[in-house]
Protein backbone atom coordinates (compact mmCIF):
# COMPACT_ATOMS: atom_id res chain seq x y z
CA UNK A 1 0.00 0.00 0.00
CA UNK A 2 1.55 3.20 -1.21
CA UNK A 3 1.66 5.98 1.64
CA UNK A 4 1.19 9.79 1.49
CA UNK A 5 3.38 11.89 -1.11
CA UNK A 6 6.26 13.86 0.01
CA UNK A 7 5.94 17.31 -2.45
CA UNK A 8 8.79 19.51 -3.10
CA UNK A 9 9.50 22.54 -5.33
CA UNK A 10 12.21 23.07 -6.69
CA UNK A 11 14.73 25.54 -5.78
CA UNK A 12 18.02 26.84 -7.80
CA UNK A 13 20.13 24.96 -5.21
CA UNK A 14 17.95 21.62 -5.63
CA UNK A 15 18.70 21.71 -9.09
CA UNK A 16 21.74 22.24 -9.62
CA UNK A 17 23.77 20.94 -6.41
CA UNK A 18 21.47 18.65 -4.51
CA UNK A 19 17.64 18.40 -3.05
CA UNK A 20 17.23 19.17 0.16
CA UNK A 21 14.28 17.62 2.01
CA UNK A 22 12.37 19.57 4.54
CA UNK A 23 12.93 18.22 8.09
CA UNK A 24 8.96 18.15 8.42
CA UNK A 25 10.00 15.13 6.49
CA UNK A 26 12.67 13.50 7.56
CA UNK A 27 10.93 10.24 9.07
CA UNK A 28 9.76 9.61 5.85
CA UNK A 29 13.03 8.08 4.73
CA UNK A 30 14.22 5.30 6.78
CA UNK A 31 17.87 6.07 8.16
CA UNK A 32 19.21 3.20 10.26
CA UNK A 33 20.15 4.42 13.55
CA UNK A 34 23.98 5.56 13.88
CA UNK A 35 24.47 6.69 10.45
CA UNK A 36 24.05 9.19 8.54
CA UNK A 37 24.02 8.80 4.77
CA UNK A 38 22.55 5.23 3.13
CA UNK A 39 21.66 4.43 -0.56
CA UNK A 40 18.22 4.55 -1.70
CA UNK A 41 16.59 3.06 -4.87
CA UNK A 42 14.06 5.35 -6.60
CA UNK A 43 11.69 4.07 -9.38
CA UNK A 44 10.64 6.91 -11.31
CA UNK A 45 7.05 6.64 -13.35
CA UNK A 46 8.52 5.00 -16.60
CA UNK A 47 9.51 2.54 -14.19
CA UNK A 48 13.20 3.84 -14.64
CA UNK A 49 15.40 2.85 -11.46
CA UNK A 50 17.62 5.93 -10.15
CA UNK A 51 20.05 5.82 -6.96
CA UNK A 52 20.04 8.85 -4.57
CA UNK A 53 22.44 9.33 -2.15
CA UNK A 54 20.42 10.58 1.42
CA UNK A 55 22.68 12.24 3.43
CA UNK A 56 21.73 13.54 6.82
CA UNK A 57 24.44 16.42 8.28
CA UNK A 58 26.03 15.64 11.30
CA UNK A 59 24.68 17.15 14.34
CA UNK A 60 27.26 19.99 14.50
CA UNK A 61 26.31 21.36 10.87
CA UNK A 62 24.02 24.46 11.88
CA UNK A 63 21.49 23.08 8.88
CA UNK A 64 20.38 19.29 9.78
CA UNK A 65 18.08 18.90 6.72
CA UNK A 66 18.50 15.40 4.77
CA UNK A 67 19.61 15.79 1.02
CA UNK A 68 19.90 13.78 -1.61
CA UNK A 69 22.86 13.86 -4.27
CA UNK A 70 23.88 10.60 -5.97
CA UNK A 71 22.07 10.41 -9.44
CA UNK A 72 19.75 13.02 -7.99
CA UNK A 73 21.44 15.72 -10.76
CA UNK A 74 21.08 13.34 -13.45
CA UNK A 75 18.02 12.82 -12.87
CA UNK A 76 17.19 16.57 -12.96
CA UNK A 77 18.95 16.95 -16.03
CA UNK A 78 17.11 13.84 -17.95
CA UNK A 79 13.74 14.81 -16.87
CA UNK A 80 14.75 19.03 -18.24
CA UNK A 81 14.01 20.02 -14.06
CA UNK A 82 14.06 24.07 -13.45
CA UNK A 83 13.53 25.85 -10.54
CA UNK A 84 9.10 26.07 -9.83
CA UNK A 85 9.10 21.81 -10.93
CA UNK A 86 8.49 19.98 -8.27
CA UNK A 87 9.11 16.12 -6.99
CA UNK A 88 6.75 13.96 -5.40
CA UNK A 89 8.11 10.83 -3.38
CA UNK A 90 6.11 7.92 -2.34
CA UNK A 91 6.97 4.80 -0.45
CA UNK A 92 5.19 1.31 -0.53
CA UNK A 93 5.96 -1.24 1.92
CA UNK A 94 6.74 -4.33 0.33
CA UNK A 95 6.11 -8.23 1.27
CA UNK A 96 9.39 -9.70 2.01
CA UNK A 97 11.54 -6.66 0.50
CA UNK A 98 11.10 -3.94 2.95
CA UNK A 99 10.08 -0.56 1.56
CA UNK A 100 10.39 0.72 -2.11
CA UNK A 101 10.66 4.25 -3.26
CA UNK A 102 8.85 6.20 -6.54
CA UNK A 103 9.78 9.74 -7.77
CA UNK A 104 7.23 12.33 -9.93
CA UNK A 105 8.58 15.30 -11.59
CA UNK A 106 5.89 17.86 -12.21
CA UNK A 107 5.47 21.00 -13.98
CA UNK A 108 2.71 23.67 -13.18
CA UNK A 109 0.89 24.29 -16.36
CA UNK A 110 -1.90 27.32 -15.63
CA UNK A 111 -3.18 25.65 -12.27
CA UNK A 112 -2.24 21.94 -12.92
CA UNK A 113 0.85 19.68 -11.93
CA UNK A 114 1.21 17.66 -14.91
CA UNK A 115 4.18 15.01 -15.21
CA UNK A 116 7.24 15.66 -16.99
CA UNK A 117 8.42 12.62 -18.36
Amino acid sequence: MEQHGVPKVLSRTDISHRLTIPMANRGDFEIPTGQHAINIEVTDTLEQPWTFRLSIRRNNNPNPRPVFTGEWIRFVREKGLRAGDRVVFSRQQVEGNGVQYRVRAERKIFKYWVNVQ
